[in-house]
């Protein structure tokens, strides 16, 4: 599961995304709160990225910030909720290998990130809604909303023709602005 690299993706939150008000009961909650505006977002920039109404001209930057940014942004919420569940939750079979898409024409491999992304942002939706108002809600929708999310990111990967792990990798060197450390290049 090195592909997923959920040890590094676990350090690097505690440099740059974990905050110190999260350190409360709820905070998990507050965590796949913030997850799930991000998966928003990032849909919104798959949408645009394909809507044939956009001007030609900023249709190229758009498309690099969706392969530079949505791409591993996706894998990277994918690996924080997983960091996220209980010690002796499995993985879905889904997520043992990297796998890919294949035999899907690029339009349909897009949208195939559309729905994947939707369906992501409405299973986090779904878990969130009821603790919101002080009711339980089942993991269920996490794991759901991991698969959608793993989903996405391996068929940009697909689209783009590159390594979802070290796209993953790059983009939490940028964002840290710093080479991640060599302990954790192996993870």
């Amino acid at each position: 599961m090195d592909h997923l690299l959920l040890a590094t993706q676990a350090w690097w939150d505690t440099q740059r995304f974990d905050q110190p008000l999260w350190q409360v009961e709820a905070w998990r909650d507050q965590k796949v709160r913030h997850i799930q505006l991000h998966v928003a977002k990032a849909l919104g920039k798959v949408v645009a990225m394909l809507d044939d109404v956009a001007p030609t001209t900023s249709a190229p930057a758009l498309t690099v910030r969706v392969r530079d940014e949505v791409l591993p942004d996706v894998a990277i919420y994918r690996s924080q909720l997983i960091n996220l569940m209980p010690d002796g939750w499995g993985l879905p079979s889904s997520l043992s290998h990297n796998g890919s898409i294949v035999d899907t024409h690029q339009g349909e491999l897009l949208w195939h990130v559309v729905m994947s992304l939707s369906r992501a942002s409405a299973e986090l939706a779904s878990y969130l809604e009821p603790r919101e108002h002080g009711v339980s809600s089942s993991t269920s929708h996490l794991s759901e909303a991991i698969e959608n999310l793993h989903a996405s990111a391996t068929a940009l990967a697909t689209f783009w023709r590159v390594d979802l792990a070290q796209a993953h990798r790059a983009r939490l060197e940028a964002l840290l602005g710093a080479v991640l450390p060599t302990s954790l290049m192996d993870t």
